[in-house]
């Protein structure tokens, strides 16, 4: 997602054009779904731009509260010693192969978000997190998994704390 101050368009041209408008930090921005291209490697250092991805493709088809839910890990993940300090180090730690933290990160697949109306969520639930206006129902969880696995993704015995929609949450 590329983001511009705004200084003579107006809210609704843009909207026209399929962008959506909202306020970071007192300044006006406008925020478009990431441009085609190579996917992950594209991904810069914006901490809205790396949690609203990882929300959308992590969490995109179920509840806001499953946002909120992977929104929390990756707070949590960003305040946990153990993790990197920033947004965008959390969700590309163990870099863009396969063994990354965010299945999404390392798939392969394209990382341009599709979907405009789950898009709009996943940056309203960005900009409430990145503010910290949502409340962690994880119970402080630092990792998650899908919960139609069979089998947990990791060997290190983890402590459940609740399962919100299509993943369960471990801290």
């Amino acid at each position: 997602m590329t983001t511009h101050t705004l200084k003579r368009l107006s809210s609704e041209g843009l909207r026209a054009l399929g962008w959506t408008v909202g306020a970071a930090l007192g300044v006006l921005v406008a925020a478009a779904p990431p441009p085609n291209g190579a996917g992950a490697a594209q991904l810069g250092d914006d901490p809205r731009e790396c949690l609203a991805v990882t929300l959308y493709f992590e969490a995109g088809g179920g509840e806001r509260e499953d946002m909120e839910a992977v929104a929390s890990v990756v707070l949590n993940r960003r305040a946990h010693y153990d993790f990197p300090p920033s947004v965008c180090e959390v969700v590309r730690q163990g870099g863009p192969e396969p063994g990354c933290q965010f299945s999404w990160w390392c798939d392969g697949r394209s990382d341009r978000p599709r979907d405009r109306d789950v898009w709009r969520q996943a940056l309203a639930v960005t900009d409430a997190a990145l503010r910290g206006r949502i409340d962690d129902a994880t119970g402080g969880a630092l990792f998650f998994h899908a919960a139609d696995l069979e089998t947990v993704p990791w060997r290190v015995p983890r402590e459940r704390t609740v399962q919100i929609g299509r993943h369960i949450y471990y801290r």
